[in-house]
């Protein structure tokens, strides 16, 4: 792991802290059974939040009453337009009726207060990242543990190699009204995404430029910008730089390809079912020297054949939208609710 990705790491669980939440109460009332999503307080763009809120308007919109669970007052997500049902942790007390469903990181929330919920592990690789032993003897043989969500084939095939348990893999929905692939080919632009891997993908820029294989090409950071202004960068775009590690799934390629983006780089591990078809092209994760050379092959293919990378881009675009479309998420999430029901169809391989 190299120093940007250990500096990440810290960052995060530093602001985890300060954005301590408060206690999740359990409380013997009556009401309308409900679904809450414990989400964290900080409003920067996440994948794994904004498929939370997803997740919660799929089930208010099947007739399952459901909210996001904050743990400040008043507080809602803005980098992304939504209204979804938001509610916090001072403004009520879960009942025995109640489903909470809590990240992969979150097990400590839980830990021994008979409170029913899942596990949404959004990511697979940081299973172990907080308390190994603990993540460990919850998943084994936590008593309120109904289910476990992931987001890819490769995280379930992960936690059931380590816990014998079945994961229900949930698929990921990309809004093809956003996402979506320009009519004609949309010129020479290069662009990534500086908070995925931004010193890999800028040491492989350099190399490129030390080349002069950036030669009539322009590149384009995307970054520090709201969700539908990072769908319009990446329609503008010809070939998206995937620098994953470690993913659950690796939505930024994803919406890329739906873009009509012919994506280069590494899937990490979680995003390998997106690669393939000879619509992008896949290389290890941290290889710069094979990540710069997959890149200018490319450029030189896209300068000999103009339209060359949309081409595929459109076959990219149509994959994505046909293997992640809105409708196959929302099946998925409300099946695996449905199964709940069904304990016997959830719990192990």
């Amino acid at each position: 792991m190299d120093i940007e990705r250990t500096a990440r790491r810290a960052y995060t669980y530093v602001r985890a802290r300060r954005l301590r939440r408060p206690a999740i109460r359990l409380a013997i009332r009556s009401g309308v059974p409900t679904v809450y999503y414990a989400a964290p307080d900080y409003d920067v763009p996440s994948g794994g939040v904004r498929t939370m809120y997803r997740h919660v308007d799929v089930l208010n919109e099947a007739g399952v009453t459901a909210a996001i669970l904050h743990g400040r007052r008043g507080f809602r997500c803005t980098w992304f337009a939504n209204r979804t049902r938001v509610t916090d942790l001072r403004s009520v007390a879960l009942g025995p009726a109640d489903l909470l469903v809590i990240a992969e990181t979150d097990l400590r929330a839980v830990r021994g207060g008979g409170i029913r919920h899942v596990v949404f592990n959004q990511s697979g690789h940081l299973t172990w990242d907080t308390d190994p032993a603990g993540a460990n003897a919850h998943y084994l043989g936590s008593p309120d543990l109904a289910g476990v969500m992931v987001v890819s084939e490769h995280s379930a095939d992960l936690l059931r190699y380590a816990f014998g348990r079945r994961a229900h893999r949930v698929r990921l929905g990309i809004d093809p009204d956003l996402f979506c692939p320009p009519d004609v080919s949309n010129g020479r632009v290069i662009s990534y995404l500086p908070r995925r891997g931004r010193s890999d993908a800028e040491r492989v820029l350099h190399l490129l430029r030390a080349r002069g294989a950036l030669a009539g090409w322009t590149v384009d950071a995307v970054d520090g910008v709201g969700h539908e202004e990072v769908a319009r960068r990446l329609r503008r775009s010809t070939v998206f730089l995937s620098t994953a590690y470690q993913e659950g799934f690796g939505l930024p390629a994803a919406e890329a390809m739906a873009c009509g983006n012919y994506v280069v780089g590494s899937h990490g591990f979680g995003g390998r079912e997106l690669f393939g078809g000879g619509f992008s092209r896949s290389v290890p994760a941290g290889d710069l020297l094979a990540m710069a050379v997959a890149v200018e092959e490319t450029l030189a293919f896209e300068a000999a054949e103009p339209g060359w990378c949309w081409s595929r881009g459109i076959r990219a675009a149509r994959h994505v939208h046909a293997e992640y479309s809105l409708a196959a998420e929302r099946d998925s999430i409300l099946d695996f609710f449905d199964r709940l029901r069904q304990p016997d169809r959830v719990d192990h391989a």
